[in-house]
């Protein structure tokens, strides 16, 4: 039941259906003791939002490492992008010094994520597919857009602390014509 733990909604959404119900039940009875039981199941709504908040999973795990990737390409610093690319990983490594030479991005955003773990593998592994945009200046004047739309796949393995980004795969590759 991990669906209780990477998000609030679900918690919410079960939270406002029984709040309804009791609110119904209240009206067509009259009973005030009902008053309790909405108490009690906001009480139980806020908990579950809270569990969510404090329970950290590996889809969150990732999401942070990506989250935090887009972060250090705002930044425009090589070596805090290269933090979130495993030491082996060739192709990440050679694509961020390509792209941090090029242009100077002003916003790294990822809009939708879908993350795939397979954890028998040993250590673990997974996928991400990935949707968002990126916004640059281009520093040679080569490039005619300041917006690039991201599409694609990224492959993480998971370190002693964190994920890394060991590949990638890009729907629409800026470097090829």
């Amino acid at each position: 039941m991990t669906i209780f733990l990477e998000s609030p909604w679900p918690a919410i959404g079960i939270g406002i259906f029984a709040e309804a119900l009791l609110a119904l039940i209240l009206w067509r009875t009259g009973r005030g003791v009902i008053l309790w039981a909405m108490g009690g199941v906001l009480l139980l709504v806020l908990g579950g939002v809270l569990l969510e908040r404090l329970v950290v999973t590996e889809r969150k795990r990732i999401e942070a490492t990506l989250d935090g990737a887009a972060a250090a390409v705002e930044a425009n610093d090589l070596n805090l992008v290269n933090m979130y690319i495993a030491d082996d990983a060739a192709d990440p490594r050679a694509l961020a010094r390509w792209a941090l030479s090029q242009v100077k991005f002003t916003r790294a955003k990822i809009s939708r994520l879908d993350i795939t773990i397979n954890r028998r593998t040993t250590p673990p592994t997974a996928k991400a597919a990935i949707r968002g945009y990126v916004s640059f200046k281009d520093r040679k004047g080569e490039y005619p857009y300041e917006n690039h739309p991201l599409k694609g796949t990224v492959e993480l393995r998971q370190g002693p602390d964190r994920w890394l980004v060991t590949g990638y795969k890009m729907d629409d590759d800026p470097r090829k014509p």
